[in-house]
């Protein structure tokens, strides 16, 4: 009896133990996890501009109803774990992009929700994460307690849809940020992730030319963008009165500031947008310079001419340039509109009619383009070299 007993309650140890453990639950081990909204999946989805306004007037109620949860951002990750009632945080989760965890992607410690189970022991918490690439498999973990009875689940893995772009959200006024890499190209390659960034402007505009505009940026997405992306050159699109010619980048004096004040649409292609375009090319041709984060003020003209050109020479379809470009605006088409004027919001109309005048034919968008930046007086060489700087090897893209 009393070596029954003894098993009985090491049956019971173990099974205590068992239950101590923290256990990751959600996502499912290798599940796939959305980056986009339901929303902007359908809309960019479509093969064509025309396809797209379709869709959008046939949703024209729907899509404008809680408009900041479905559009220009990503839902969030979420991730879960079991924990026994006497484990209350705070959570330490780790996320990696590989299994060794010596570069974590993400750290944070805090308390975590709740939710009730069916077993009545345990409990289940859950903590949301923004800004994950696309198309990547990650590895997290969590742990809990102090330091001398800190409690640690073994990995788990989950997958993120391959479905760009990256949105990336942060705390202070600046909104439309996102990773121009994650597109595939023509011949089956990727734009490599976390090299370029663009977005909104990182300070309000001048009010009177002589001194600079409002900080939009909170210490902690200070810290996220030059910390974390580790975005090394900030390069400002905007005019000299916009700016008031500051010399130093709202992200700190340790961010490369790069000031050009750069045109848009049908103007990237007179003499003086040719120029500009010229200066804001080999910003990307100078290796020391990424990551690179570029703007105007709203992340929509300037910056998506600009977006537009480097998407193209790199292979992408027009079409995925153009929804790129879309983005910004989604779901306001300007057919879905009274009173908004149609010639404005279609200016990438102005780029796609402008890259038409170079080359033949049968020229590819990637050949006009390429064209385009060789009458700009951008060398072979130096388009060559940003592809080999932005563009995944073959294997890699697989």
């Amino acid at each position: 009896m009393k070596r029954i007993a003894m098993v009985v309650l090491a049956s019971v140890a173990c099974a205590a133990a068992a239950l101590a453990e923290l256990v990751p639950v959600h996502p499912v081990e290798g599940a796939e996890v959305p980056v986009q909204t339901d929303e902007a999946l359908a809309l960019s989805g479509k093969a064509s501009y025309e396809a797209r306004v379709s869709l959008a007037k046939k949703n024209k109620k729907e899509f404008s109803k809680n408009e900041k949860e479905k559009w220009r951002t990503a839902p969030p990750v979420i991730l879960k774990w079991r924990a026994t009632k006497d484990e209350h945080g705070p959570w330490k989760i780790t996320i990696s992009k590989t299994p060794d965890f010596k570069e974590p992607l993400v750290y944070c410690e805090r308390h975590a929700g709740k939710e009730k189970t069916a077993s009545g022991v345990l409990r289940t918490f859950k903590a949301e994460r923004h800004n994950l690439e696309v198309g990547c498999t990650y590895w997290w973990k969590v742990a809990c307690g102090a330091k001398d009875k800190t409690k640690e689940s073994k990995p788990a893995t989950f997958k993120t849809a391959d479905t760009p772009p990256r949105w990336i959200d942060i705390e202070g006024r600046v909104e439309n940020i996102r990773d121009l890499g994650g597109w595939k190209t023509c011949d089956g390659r990727r734009v490599r992730q976390g090299l370029v960034f663009r977005g909104q402007g990182l300070n309000d505009n001048s009010a009177n030319g002589a001194v600079p505009g409002r900080n939009r940026l909170m210490v902690e997405d200070r810290d996220y963008l030059a910390g974390t992306l580790g975005i090394k050159t900030d390069l400002d699109l905007r005019s000299g009165r916009e700016t008031a010619d500051m010399k130093t980048s709202p992200l700190g004096e340790g961010v490369k500031f790069v000031h050009h004040s750069s045109e848009h649409y049908q103007r990237i292609f007179n003499k003086a947008g040719k120029k500009t375009m010229a200066k804001n090319f080999r910003v990307f041709v100078d290796e020391m310079n990424y990551p690179v984060y570029f703007h105007c003020i709203a992340g929509a003209d300037r910056t998506g001419a600009l977006a537009y050109t480097l998407l193209g020479v790199l292979g992408v379809s027009q079409n995925d340039a153009a929804v790129d470009w879309e983005y910004t605006f989604y779901p306001w088409m300007p057919e879905l509109q009274k009173g908004f004027s149609r010639k404005y919001w279609r200016r990438s109309q102005h780029l796609a009619e402008g890259f038409k005048k170079y080359g033949g034919e049968n020229s590819t968008f990637k050949e006009r383009v390429e064209l385009y930046l060789l009458d700009c007086g951008i060398t072979k060489e130096e388009i060559e070299k940003f592809r080999s700087i932005m563009l995944e090897d073959a294997k890699e893209a697989k």
